[in-house]
């Protein structure tokens, strides 16, 4: 079996590990040293391999922080929305980002706080779908 993995990410592991929420997968995840670009790819395959799914992923790049938020179909129809996640868990590690309802990315200036933001990403998903 051929092990898939996006940027240092475990794509397989991340989705096996995955909590449940409200019946959407949930993975909440920090990708050390991962690119904004190999977090969208980690992203994308775990929303190609999930039907309805809330990714969260952070990673800290040159001690910023990258984050990223992306939702399936069926979440952004029942009006949830990228932006305003990444938003809220932007602010914890001093940053600011946006994006569509269905993708959102961020950085940040404090990557020490990645866990915190990580933390309060999983808070508000229990928040929205809960």
């Amino acid at each position: 079996a051929k092990k898939s993995s996006c940027g240092g990410a475990d794509v397989g592991k991340f989705l096996a590990e995955a909590g449940e929420i409200g019946g959407a997968q949930i993975v909440c995840r920090k990708v050390p040293g991962a690119s904004m670009n190999a977090l969208r790819e980690t992203s994308d395959a775990l929303r190609s391999k999930a039907r309805s799914i809330a990714v969260v992923l952070g990673s800290d790049e040159g001690g910023k922080a990258n984050l990223l938020v992306a939702l399936s179909k069926d979440l952004v129809k029942k009006g949830m929305k990228a932006g305003a996640l990444i938003k809220e868990i932007a602010a914890v590690v001093d940053g600011s980002g946006g994006g569509r309802p269905d993708m959102a990315q961020a950085g940040g200036k404090d990557a020490s706080k990645l866990d915190e933001a990580l933390k309060c990403a999983v808070a508000a998903l229990k928040r929205e779908l809960g």
